[in-house]
């Protein structure tokens, strides 16, 4: 295989998993594991043309005790502003906005996704677009987050730079994204059990191009401008498919104990949990 590894460069790889007609590809330089789907880099995210009501239901539901979790780590008892890249809906936004002290601004690249913001969860400081072209001042965000993107992104690099430049130099950066470590383990084990059904897919090959693991995402982080990467542990994101998925809610909060306590006696050195990662400036 021939495309191109974004952390080292490299050209050869190999094949590491097969999602249907897509390879899941393996740099045999660094290991940086990636999709050889050619994702556009513009493109429209997850949202139609309509955000249906029941879906924008479950989704807060299903954020609610994560974003708590956050606040109350870097929010509660703090002020300044906050970017949410990536923003979708906004909830997120609109939770970091119940807190008097903080402004709290968001970027989406769905027009359906901001217009439900701004219509639904009556929120004002939300753009639609590319972060890349946005017209903030430099250091004028005191933290920015990226809630499950990076992965979507081909080449993250000009993100990221615009990120640090808009960042205040005592802020920092958190960014939310599958960990490949225990991602393609687990897809591995389903596809032994399950075998590859249409519609399944288990490592998203066609939505997420970038897979990192603790290493990778220190290496492309401190390209660009950040140090001091650490990974902390949230609570899971409950279950998007309601009340009917009770068992699997159960099984996420199980595990995220079950890592947090393998990350504390492991002295922060077994991660078996998504990433979660912090970046000063």
């Amino acid at each position: 295989m021939n495309k191109e590894c974004i952390i080292c460069h490299e050209t050869k790889s190999k094949i590491a998993f097969k999602e249907f007609e897509v390879d899941i590809l393996k740099c045999q330089n660094c290991g940086h594991i990636f999709s050889s789907y050619e994702q556009d880099q513009n493109y429209n995210g997850y949202f139609g043309d309509k955000v249906e009501a029941d879906d924008s239901f479950w989704f807060n539901q299903a954020h609610k005790k994560i974003y708590d979790d956050f606040c109350q780590k870097f929010i509660a008892g703090k002020k300044g502003r906050l970017l949410d890249v990536g923003c979708g809906l906004g909830y997120f936004v609109k939770k970091v906005s119940h807190y008097s002290d903080w402004e709290a601004y968001g970027y989406e690249i769905s027009k359906s996704a901001v217009d439900f913001a701004k219509e639904k969860l009556n929120l004002k400081n939300i753009y639609h677009g590319r972060v890349e072209e946005a017209q903030f001042l430099k250091k004028y965000f005191n933290i920015i987050t990226l809630w499950d993107v990076i992965e979507h992104i081909p080449n993250p690099d000009l993100m990221l730079g615009c990120l640090n430049s808009i960042l205040k130099d005592d802020g920092f950066i958190f960014i939310h994204t599958p960990n490949i470590k225990i991602q393609l383990p687990k897809a591995r084990i389903k596809r032994f059990f399950k075998g590859m059904k249409e519609g399944v897919h288990y490592l998203e090959a066609k939505d997420h191009i970038n897979v990192y693991s603790p290493k990778t995402m220190e290496k492309i982080l401190g390209r660009n401008g950040f140090e001091n990467v650490g990974f902390i542990h949230l609570h899971p994101i409950q279950s998007m498919a309601g009340s009917k998925n009770i068992v699997l809610k159960w099984i996420k909060n199980l595990w995220y104990w079950s890592a947090k306590f393998l990350f504390f006696i492991s002295f922060k050195k077994v991660n078996i949990n998504n990433l979660f990662a912090i970046a000063k400036k």
